[in-house]
């Protein structure tokens, strides 16, 4: 069985927008490093307000993950929306998948009811999960296209 949680985090990367992307590309950077040497894959959805990640492994690394990103200063007010155990990983591909909200996939969070500012106190676990889904499919579906023009 492969332990899943997901929860959420208020953003609190300083600066503008060119500095949260480089702080950001830092943090999955270093997340990558720390989850490929863990065995732990997961989704992270973000914009300038939320975090929202789905973390997939063994319990003791995704609780042990969980707690390292509870120490970080980039992020306040975690909470946890679901922990599970399920027989197969959703995201076994990568070590961190992500996707910041940009107008390029509004589309798909339109698809799943999200309009306007995220709210994850409002969304539930299998909402999450689904976006999730959908938005490593766009970033796949993407990177084959970029794939096939070249």
């Amino acid at each position: 069985m492969i332990h899943q949680l997901v929860y959420y985090s208020r953003n609190t990367v300083p600066g503008g927008d060119r500095a949260m992307l480089t702080n950001l590309r830092e943090i999955v950077s270093v997340s990558q490093r720390n989850n490929s040497r863990d065995g732990v894959t997961g989704f992270l959805i973000f914009d300038k307000t939320w975090f929202i990640q789905v973390l997939e492994g063994e319990r003791s690394q995704v609780t042990e993950t969980y707690a390292r990103i509870g120490r970080d200063t980039r992020h306040s007010s975690a909470t946890i929306m679901n922990v599970r155990d399920v027989p197969n990983r959703l995201f076994p591909n990568w070590t961190m998948g992500g996707a910041m909200r940009t107008p390029e996939v509004q589309e798909v969070y339109l698809q799943h009811g999200i309009g306007g500012a995220i709210d994850p106190a409002r969304l539930k676990s299998e909402q999450i999960l689904r976006l999730a889904l959908d938005l490593q499919a766009f970033e796949q579906a993407k990177r084959q296209g970029q794939q096939l023009a070249s």
